[in-house]
């Protein structure tokens, strides 16, 4: 992904894209919204798995949604600023760019599950009333 690379007269030349400070932007971009990922997901464990604050559940949903704006945001640097380069010939992003759309849309939709898990705050803890379907005759 960070990389360009063209086949000419049966040679591959490739050169670093890092020397643009588009491409430097964009990847601190991306290595920003991946520490507050994992940020997200170290209190989501500490929130679901250790002592079940309910109440950290939407600043998780808060975080992820910081991490999908600042994904979107160097997902669409990138293919614009490349596209800029291209003068001649078929060019093809990487897998790498790929995943990264897959992720931001995963952190979209945990996003929105982190945000409305505080509403079932008792089906969580157990403390739910059951609820009994009946019909007669």
């Amino acid at each position: 992904m960070w990389s360009q690379c063209r086949f000419r007269n049966d040679n591959w030349d490739c050169k670093s894209l890092m020397e643009f400070s588009w491409a430097q932007a964009v990847a601190a971009l991306m290595i920003i919204g991946l520490i507050i990922l994992i940020i997200a997901f170290i209190i989501s464990c500490i929130a679901l798995c250790c002592t079940l604050n309910i109440s950290l559940l939407p600043v998780i949903g808060v975080l992820l949604f910081i991490t999908v704006v600042i994904q979107f945001i160097a997902l669409i640097i990138y293919p614009v600023r490349f596209n800029d380069l291209i003068f001649e010939g078929r060019y093809d992003y990487t897998w790498a760019y790929g995943f990264g759309w897959g992720a931001t849309i995963l952190c979209i939709g945990c996003g929105i599950l982190f945000c409305c898990l505080p509403r079932y705050e008792d089906e969580l803890t157990g403390l739910a009333k059951t609820k009994y379907i009946y019909t007669s005759a």
